[in-house]
């Protein structure tokens, strides 16, 4: 019992956990984004044939609001990866500014 209770001070348990760096929390912010990607495209398409089957079984209407709510649907997905995609140009430029300007410092 003493070695096991000697064993568990000396232990790396007792110690907090080094905190990430701050390149590798931003590393997997960007993961997740890319990996929420899909649900940016598949939800809006999805929604909008939904409601357009819903909308044309209740007004009779064939597939007029199906194939409408379908473009609908595929323009704002395509928006939502456009908007996506502006913003990880802007944080990846905001990256190369700053590391431009930490070489800067280092000459």
């Amino acid at each position: 019992m003493e070695n096991l209770d000697k064993n568990k001070t000396g232990s790396s348990l007792d110690t907090p956990p080094e905190k990430p760096d701050k390149e590798i929390q931003v590393l997997w912010r960007e993961a997740l984004r890319a990996m929420s990607l899909g649900w940016d495209l598949a939800i809006p398409i999805f929604a909008g044939v939904l409601l357009g089957y819903v909308l044309d079984r209740w007004l009779g209407t064939g597939h007029i609001f199906t194939l409408g709510l379908l473009m609908l649907g595929v323009i704002t997905a395509y928006y939502n990866l456009a908007r996506v995609i502006q913003r990880l140009r802007k944080a990846d430029r905001a990256r190369d500014k700053e590391r431009d300007r930490k070489n800067e410092k280092l000459e």
